[in-house]
């Protein structure tokens, strides 16, 4: 795997880590508007980024698939190959 892919699923990874950090921070505070805030910042980041990996390297996830060839993204390289 390229330095630059791994670099940006890294990135996926700890945004994802920091979205269900400030999930449960709003299950306990969810009229936070700093959390709140800061919860809108990540979503954004981390649809940006899968949107980035899916064009360059494949889809992660299967809600990231054209609907027209839902089962086209299997035949792309595995996230681990």
């Amino acid at each position: 795997m390229n330095q630059d892919r791994n670099k940006l699923l890294l990135y996926i990874t700890q945004v994802s880590f920091a979205i269900d950090d400030v999930v449960l921070f709003l299950d306990t505070h969810p009229c936070d508007k700093d959390a709140l805030s800061y919860y809108k910042e990540l979503k954004k980041a981390r649809r940006e980024s899968m949107d980035e990996y899916t064009h360059k390297y494949g889809p992660l996830l299967n809600d990231n698939v054209d609907n027209s060839c839902y089962w086209e993204w299997v035949k792309d390289p595995w996230p681990w190959e």
